[in-house]
C-alpha cells in the first residue's frame, strides 16, 4: 500500500473516531478510488456512509476482496435484515403496510385455492357417478344379447416422502451492576506542586530499533487497549497492567473497546465498545474481573438520544463520566456529562456544548469544575483544532491553545493538581508526528515539550503522583507503550510486540 493511501487511511480513521464522518467519508472514498481492492478502506467507508444502500455496497466490495471477512458478513446480514423490515413496514395502500397486504393477499389466495379444490372434488364425484350409471347400462345390454365383453385394466401409483428442518433459538444473558458509591474517597493522593515545570525529554530517535528496558518501581494499574485490529474496526482488547504484580497483564471481558478510563477504586473501567449492528460505538462499564457489565446508555435512554457515544472518561472521584456523542439536532460530536449518582427517574445527562464544532477526547478536572477537550473548527475561513476548557456550571469556554491549523492537538488531560494540561500535537506539515506537550490550564504562556521524537507519540497519561508519563509511540515499528520518568529523565518500554498498545488511564492507590 502506498504511503499516500496509508496516510489517507490514518487521517480517515482519526476523523471517524472524532465524530467527523463527513471528513472521514471523503478520505476513505479517496482510498478506494486509488485502490479499489483496499479491504480496510471499503470497511471503514461502510462505517461512515449515510444510508444502508451505500453501506451494503461497501460491505459487498469488502466481501468481494475477502469472502472470509466475518465482521463484514455479520454487518451485511444486519443491513439486509433492516432493509427487509423497512420493506415490510412500508405503506403500499394508505393505512396498510406491505406485510399486512401480503397477509391479506395470502389469505385471499388460500380461499381461492380452497374453492377450486371443493369444485374439483364435486366435478370428479359427478363424473364418477355418470360413469357408473353408464357401465351398469352396458352390462345389462350385454347380458340380454349373450355378448360377453371382458376388459381389464391395471394402474400403478408412486409416492414420495418429504422431510423438514428445525431452527434452534439461542438464549440471551444479562449482567448485574452494583451502583457507584456516592461518597468521594477520603484518601488524599499526592499531586504535583502548582509551580511544577517539566523538563523536556531527551530526543530518543537514536533508539528507534532497540527495545528499551522495562519500567521499575511503579505502582498502581495502567488501563490499556491493545491487540491486533484483525476486524479493521479500530477497537482492540481492553485490559490493564498491574505494576504491583510484576507488570502482569489482565484482559477485561470479551468485548473490543478503546479509550479506557479507571474508576476511583481501580476495580472498574469505562470504555467505548464497537457496536457491530450499527458500525458505531457505545459506552460500557465493567469490573476489572470481567463482572457486572453495564451499557451506560440505559441510564439516559428514557430522556435523551445520543448517537455514537464515544471516548468516555471518569471524573477523579467517580461521580461523573464525560464523553462525546452526536445529538439529534447536530451532525457533529458534542460534549456530554453523565451524573453517575443522579436520582432515579431524573435525566442524568447534561449537554455541555451545542454548536457546529467537532469535540473529541474530553477529560474532567480534579475539582469537577472544568472539562478539557480538543475542538475542531471545519466551518470557518481558517480551519483547525485547538484545546479549550469548558466551565461545567456556565458552559463558558476558555482557549488553552489558539493556533488553529498550525498544530493539531489531541488527547488533552489535566495534571493531577489541575493547573496544567498535557496533550499530543502534530504540525501541519507533518501529520504523522505527534509530540507531547504541557501547558497552563488557563491558557497563556508557551507550551513546553515533554516528549519529542521522529516517531508518532500519542495518548499521554500521567500517574497520580505526577512523576511518570505513559504514552504510545510507533518508534519501534508498531505502537507500544512507553513510560517516561519525568524526575529521573529516564525512558522505559512497557510493551514490545507487533500488535498495537495504547494507554488509557493510570490508577494508583
Amino acid at each position: 500500500m502506498s504511503a499516500s493511501i496509508s496516510e489517507l487511511l490514518r487521517k480517515g480513521i482519526a476523523a471517524a473516531r472524532e465524530g467527523d464522518k463527513a471528513t472521514a467519508r471523503d478520505l476513505f472514498q479517496q482510498v478506494v478510488d486509488l485502490d479499489e481492492e483496499n479491504e480496510k478502506g471499503w470497511f471503514w467507508l461502510a462505517s461512515v456512509v449515510e444510508t444502508d444502500d451505500e453501506r451494503r455496497t461497501c460491505l459487498e466490495n469488502v466481501l468481494h476482496i475477502n469472502p472470509d471477512n466475518e465482521r463484514a458478513l455479520q454487518i451485511l446480514a444486519q443491513v439486509n435484515a433492516r432493509a427487509r423490515m423497512t420493506v415490510d413496514q412500508e405503506e403500499v395502500i394508505p393505512g396498510v403496510t406491505r406485510s399486512q397486504l401480503t397477509l391479506i393477499i395470502g389469505g385471499g389466495v388460500a380461499l381461492v385455492v380452497l374453492i377450486l379444490i371443493v369444485a374439483l372434488v364435486a366435478i370428479i364425484s359427478n363424473n364418477n357417478r355418470i360413469a357408473a350409471e353408464s357401465a351398469n347400462a352396458t352390462n345389462a345390454a350385454a347380458a340380454q344379447t349373450n355378448i360377453a365383453v371382458a376388459a381389464t385394466q391395471q394402474a400403478e401409483q408412486n409416492s414420495a416422502n418429504a422431510t423438514g428442518t428445525a431452527v434452534a433459538v439461542g438464549a440471551t444473558q444479562t449482567a448485574e451492576y452494583t451502583s457507584v458509591p456516592t461518597v468521594a474517597p477520603t484518601s488524599v493522593l499526592p499531586t504535583l506542586p502548582p509551580t511544577w515545570t517539566p523538563r523536556p525529554a531527551e530526543d530518543s530517535s537514536a533508539q528507534t530499533v532497540a527495545t528499551l528496558p522495562p519500567p521499575v518501581g511503579l505502582t498502581g494499574r495502567l488501563a490499556v487497549w491493545s491487540g491486533r485490529d484483525v476486524l479493521s474496526v479500530d477497537f482492540l482488547d481492553v485490559g490493564y497492567y498491574d505494576f504491583e504484580v510484576a507488570s502482569s497483564y489482565t484482559r477485561i471481558g470479551d468485548n473490543l473497546g478503546r479509550d479506557v478510563s479507571m474508576f476511583v477504586n481501580g476495580q472498574r473501567v469505562v470504555y467505548s465498545r464497537f457496536d457491530p449492528q450499527f458500525s458505531s460505538s457505545v459506552i460500557e462499564t465493567i469490573n476489572t474481573n470481567g463482572t457486572q457489565l453495564e451499557a451506560m446508555q440505559e441510564r439516559w435512554r428514557a430522556f435523551d438520544t445520543v448517537f455514537d457515544p464515544d471516548q468516555p472518561t471518569f471524573s477523579r472521584d467517580g461521580s461523573y463520566v464525560v464523553f462525546v456523542g452526536r445529538p439529534q439536532d447536530r451532525q457533529t460530536a458534542q460534549v456530554w456529562l453523565l451524573d453517575m449518582n443522579a436520582p432515579a427517574g431524573t435525566d442524568p445527562l447534561l449537554q455541555l456544548t451545542s454548536d457546529d464544532f467537532i469535540y473529541a477526547y474530553p477529560s474532567i478536572s480534579p475539582d469537577n469544575r472544568w472539562v478539557v477537550v480538543a475542538r475542531t473548527d471545519n466551518f470557518s475561513a481558517t480551519t483547525g483544532t485547538d484545546i479549550v476548557l469548558i466551565d461545567i456550571a456556565s458552559g463558558g469556554k476558555i482557549p488553552v491553545t489558539n493556533d488553529l491549523g498550525t498544530y493539531t492537538e489531541r488527547n488533552p488531560r489535566f495534571t493531577p493538581d489541575g493547573t496544567q494540561i498535557v496533550y499530543a500535537a502534530f504540525p501541519s506539515n507533518n501529520p504523522n508526528r505527534n509530540d507531547i506537550y504541557i501547558k497552563n490550564a488557563q491558557g497563556g504562556g508557551t507550551p513546553q515539550t515533554l516528549i519529542s521524537d521522529a516517531a508518532d507519540d500519542i495518548f499521554p497519561v500521567l500517574s497520580e503522583d505526577g512523576r511518570y508519563l505513559a504514552f504510545a509511540s510507533d518508534r519501534g515499528g508498531a505502537y507500544d507503550i512507553y513510560i517516561y520518568d519525568i524526575l529521573g529523565e529516564t525512558l522505559w518500554q512497557l510493551t514490545s510486540s507487533p500488535e498495537e498498545d495504547y494507554p488509557g488511564d493510570w490508577w494508583q492507590p
